[in-house]
């Protein structure tokens, strides 16, 4: 299944980038970079992060990121920097 990616100009500047499937379908979109250079290094990490990302089930009743941080959060190994990570902020 052969996609692509359309680098659009932003409502408010900037530039914003859709990933689109081989139907024409919207798929995703991207957060607004500040300019071509940055719109382009962000597809590049769409593209890592989308051949090895886990999938995580963020479902009623299925908060992974709720149980990680509860177990984690009292742990002198985990700081609030290793929870922010898992949320991937």
């Amino acid at each position: 299944m052969a996609g692509y990616f359309e680098l659009m100009d932003a409502p408010d500047g900037g530039y914003r980038v859709a990933l689109v499937d081989s139907e024409d379908y919207l798929v995703a979109m991207s957060v607004t970079f500040p300019d071509g250079s940055a719109a382009a290094k962000g597809i590049a990490s769409i593209r890592e992060i989308a051949g090895t990302a886990m999938v995580r089930d963020r479902r009623h009743g299925h908060d992974e990121l709720s149980t990680y941080r509860k177990r984690h959060a009292a742990s002198p190994r985990h700081g609030a920097e290793d929870v922010r990570k898992a949320a991937g902020r």
